[in-house]
């Protein structure tokens, strides 16, 4: 398996998609190759399929003084918030060439999880629960959303880990459909300064390592 680390900040949602679609297409054509894409978009609300218009809390004037782009995206749930503050991380990779058969979707979320928890923990965040909606949680608040789309057994979309104050934004919508779900931030979080930068290579790290893991448990 060759690993390629992609990074792209302050990237337009749009530019952001279809840099992903490209690199689904270039998995398609090479299973061999899988990619981490690391970005930090512009300010978006996204939809998936199982969303509703009434999840979407602020008036059209809102949102365009606030210049967030409402897109829809194809992976399932519902709706979320993405942009400055945050770092997305989308695992584009074929399934079976890590150990999963196409259908182990659930196996592959928690591994996924489980690197990045792990990075996590190594930056000093403990205490941290699993919990419904799929996520990651500190005090009962969420830090850390999933979210992903499986096509022929390549991932595509996936994790935002909430690095600076999302709290204004997500006032916008019913995030995750639920009613007064709370998130918090790594940032608030941490003993020691870090830096958008240096969180990025520490996750690349962990969540390759906890797939590895899975490869050299089918060799």
């Amino acid at each position: 398996m060759k690993w390629e680390v992609i990074i792209r900040r302050n990237i337009a949602w749009d530019d952001l998609e279809s840099e992903q679609h490209s690199l689904i297409e270039k998995v398609k054509s090479n299973p061999k190759v899988a990619y981490l894409l690391f970005s930090e978009p512009s300010p978006t609300f996204t939809f998936g399929r199982n969303s509703s218009s009434q999840e979407l809390l602020w008036s059209n004037d809102l949102v365009r003084n606030h210049k967030v782009q409402i897109s829809p995206v194809s992976r399932g749930g519902k709706w979320t918030y993405h942009g400055p503050g945050q770092i997305l991380l989308y695992p584009i990779l074929h399934l079976p060439t890590l150990g999963y058969s196409s259908k182990s979707v659930r196996a592959f979320l928690e591994d996924f999880r489980t690197g990045v928890r792990e990075a996590l923990e190594e930056l000093g965040v403990h205490n941290l629960s699993l919990q419904e909606p799929f996520g990651i949680y500190l005090n009962e608040k969420k830090l850390v959303s999933f979210g992903l789309a499986f096509q022929r057994g390549i991932s595509s979309h996936g994790m935002a880990l909430y690095f600076e104050d999302q709290s204004f934004y997500f006032s916008g919508i019913t995030p995750c459909g639920v009613s007064g779900g709370l998130s918090t931030n790594l940032i608030d979080n941490l003993s020691q300064e870090t830096t958008w930068d240096s969180v990025t290579k520490l996750l690349a790290h962990s969540v390759k390592n906890r797939f590895s893991l899975r490869i050299s448990q089918v060799l």
